[in-house]
């Protein structure tokens, strides 16, 4: 008796080869559980740079924040009379509440706005950037005389430096203001 494969007349010939797949090289479990921590301590590294840089870029944005509110106190506080004068007495209170309001909100978030104005040059120098400079018989050592921006802190950090511009006596100078 024949088998069908005689009958029909295959034989080995008729099969042609395949590619074989990439030969996989086997690790011990040791190594595999080593490479998968190194991936993983890698992908920690990465989100921690990237946390790191979303943090920053938020103090950075609340820092500017503080900043301007700074600056609308100091126009409320500058305009505070004319509003007053104008009838505006409520309007001019309501907005210094609520920039009371956002002061404190960014005390909440470890945000401080100081104003150094009147504070020695030495005990803030680290803290500013001088702008410019009056010379006057006011100034009896070197002195923040204004603050153009306030020095922004995040808890003992400074997140900004504060613009101002510096005081000092008068010796040997004839002009008001110089640099300014």
């Amino acid at each position: 008796m024949s088998s069908s494969a005689d009958a029909v007349g295959l034989d080995w010939s008729a099969f042609h080869p395949r590619p074989v797949g990439k030969p996989v090289e086997l690790q011990s479990p040791a190594s595999e559980l080593g490479a998968a921590l190194q991936r993983c301590r890698r992908d920690l590294t990465a989100e921690r740079a990237a946390s790191a840089e979303a943090a920053a870029s938020a103090r950075a944005e609340a820092a500017e924040q503080a900043a301007l509110v700074f600056r609308l106190s100091a126009v409320l506080q500058e305009h505070d009379q004319a509003m007053v004068d104008a009838g505006l007495k409520r309007t001019s209170r309501t907005l210094r509440v609520v920039c009371d309001q956002m002061l404190s909100a960014l005390d909440r978030a470890g945000l401080t706005v100081v104003d150094p104005v009147g504070q020695p040059f030495r005990d803030v120098a680290a803290a500013v950037e001088v702008v410019g400079w009056r010379h006057g018989p006011d100034f009896h050592d070197e002195v923040v005389a204004e603050t153009v921006e306030p020095i922004i802190r995040h808890g003992a950090e400074v997140v900004r430096l504060g613009r101002v511009v510096m005081g000092e006596p008068a010796q040997g100078h004839s002009s008001d203001e110089e640099g300014a």
